[in-house]
């Protein structure tokens, strides 16, 4: 059999903290990670049927009752002889939003158990977790984006009483994922930061050499949605409209000078926000096992 890579690095998303972009950067640079003994895998190919790591290794809820490999036999199969295995999906630990456009709470509940037994089948590799977390007030904004593109057509109201954003506590989430037994360490970052932090995530993630030398990949995966891009997706499904309306109408006003960005909180209620969210933080700073990632500093540097 192949040898098996010494550890694997897992993103988990989350949801909206620039999880595509992350994903694309990885496949971009697919040539430079072969060449450094680095294998990943993005939705590219563990969202193709029977590629899920549900099914690749038989976990709880795969849609393959007997996997093809053994668990020992996938991980060497999957690395194909590197070192390093990254894995990125953040779907692993749940999706983030249901069909009428509700947010469970707490996020991830059922993260938890779904990473332990992962963790436990791919024993004794060491697993390492990568996770983007979000001003909460601006995550349920982008959550509401995305329950409009994903065809629950609500209205703002109807959203922000279904979803109080006041419930998105990272902190408890980073101490629930710090409970599994057999996690090797947990990296954190800003999605607010990802841009200037993205070459130190890559470091983290891959080699520090490899992470390096990366190429970057220009523009953001998917736009927001418009103000008069959420006003015609309601208007269209009021009149009884089911096609990909959010979709259109995003194609038909994009965010420009003339159509401003959609908000679906006040200035006043992001600063509120922005205030838990530094707490938050805070106390994720302050965990053991648990390494945040900050941009680079200049005064430092200098």
């Amino acid at each position: 059999m192949p040898p098996l890579p010494k550890s694997i690095a897992l993103h988990i998303g989350a949801h909206k903290t620039a999880s595509t972009h992350l994903q694309k950067v990885l496949k971009h640079n697919q040539k430079l990670l072969v060449e450094d003994g680095i294998a990943a895998y993005g939705p590219w190919y563990l969202r193709m049927k029977g590629r899920s790591l549900r099914s690749m290794f038989g976990l709880h809820g795969a849609s393959i009752t007997t996997p093809r490999r053994s668990p020992q036999d996938q991980l060497a199969f999957l690395a194909k002889g590197a070192k390093r295995l990254v894995l990125s999906e953040e779907n692993f630990v749940g999706t983030l939003s249901g069909p009428e456009g509700r947010v469970s709470f707490p996020l991830y509940a059922s993260a938890t158990d779904k990473l332990t037994e992962f963790v436990e089948t791919v024993a004794p590799v060491k697993v390492e977790l990568f996770l983007g977390v979000r001003n909460p007030a601006a995550f349920m904004a982008s959550a509401y984006s995305q329950t409009l593109m994903g065809g629950a057509h609500i209205g703002p109201r109807t959203f922000r009483a279904r979803n109080d954003w006041r419930s998105v506590d990272w902190a408890d989430y980073v101490t629930r994922l710090r409970a599994i037994s057999g996690v090797a360490g947990i990296y954190v970052w800003r999605q607010e930061d990802y841009d200037a932090t993205l070459r130190l995530i890559m470091r983290r993630m891959l080699r520090w050499s490899t992470g390096g030398k990366i190429e970057q990949v220009q523009g953001r995966a998917h736009q927001g949605l418009s103000a008069a891009a959420v006003r015609q997706t309601l208007a269209w499904a009021q009149e009884g409209r089911t096609e990909k309306l959010a979709g259109t109408a995003r194609s038909l006003y994009p965010i420009d000078e003339k159509n401003k960005a959609f908000k679906l909180y006040a200035a006043s209620t992001l600063a509120a926000s922005e205030a838990i969210y530094g707490a938050q933080m805070a106390q994720i700073e302050a965990m053991d096992g648990v390494t945040v990632l900050h941009p680079p500093n200049p005064a430092k540097q200098g």
